[in-house]
């Protein structure tokens, strides 16, 4: 394995990095400034738990691991033909951070200062397939997958985008919010889609009613060759 890809700071998505940098011996190891900061879940009474990347997986550990770090806003070509999105702009209306509780925050340490948290850490991959197209990885899309698409597009100037795989963070969505987002996913020409993690339920089966000659469902484990027919799309 050449390089390690950090798709944003949550303890969901770091909790092992350590052991893929060892098992990996020695990768690059991509990700964005606001990765390894300080994070919190803070509850209406002021009560915090942390909510960020957890102890012993952090920079110094990885490093130990014989991992090289790379805190990038920008995106980088991690391997020939494969690029991260780098910090994604978020330029849509409708796609926005999931609704806290009433007196809730999240909140990240940076410059030592406490401040919201919006995630800006979020990035995922996007790849040019040949015969193919572009297709895009996601971690969680917390910056929406239509921005997160609206960036690739940027970045490589393509129109259309043949494959979606990755969380969505659509799960405790709205009907309105979930509707919106297949809306403009039908505009990009989805030939593939493999909605997983944060999807969701409800998502994940909207997704399906509306991309059903596209729609993969994913899984641990599941192997997905871009141009070739599952044996089975549903399991």
């Amino acid at each position: 394995m050449d390089c390690v890809v950090i798709s944003h700071g949550h303890q969901d998505h770091t909790a092992a990095t350590v052991e893929v940098v060892k098992a990996a011996r020695s990768p690059k190891v991509y990700a964005h400034p606001h990765t390894f900061l300080p994070r919190f879940y803070e509850d209406k009474t002021g009560k915090r738990r942390k909510h960020g990347v957890p102890e012993g997986e952090g920079i110094e550990e990885i490093e130990q691991a014989g991992g090289e770090v790379f805190l990038k806003k920008e995106p980088v070509e991690i391997v020939p033909g494969v690029w991260t999105t780098g910090q994604i702009q978020r330029v849509t209306t409708f796609e926005h951070s999931f609704p806290l509780d009433k007196g809730r925050r999240d909140i990240i340490v940076v410059d030592r200062n406490e401040v919201d948290d919006h995630i800006l850490d979020d990035q995922a991959l996007w790849m040019d397939v040949h015969e193919f197209g572009p297709i895009m990885i996601t971690g969680c899309a917390h910056a929406g997958p239509v921005n997160t698409i609206l960036q690739v597009q940027k970045l490589s100037n393509f129109r259309k985008i043949h494959g979606l795989i990755g969380g969505t963070h659509l799960v405790g969505r709205s009907e309105e919010y979930i509707q919106q987002t297949i809306s403009e996913l039908r505009k990009v020409g989805l030939k593939m889609i493999s909605p997983c993690h944060c999807t969701g339920f409800k998502a994940m089966t909207k997704l399906w009613q509306a991309f059903p000659k596209s729609f993969i469902l994913n899984s641990s484990g599941r192997t997905i060759e871009v141009g070739k027919e599952p044996k089975t799309r549903l399991i």
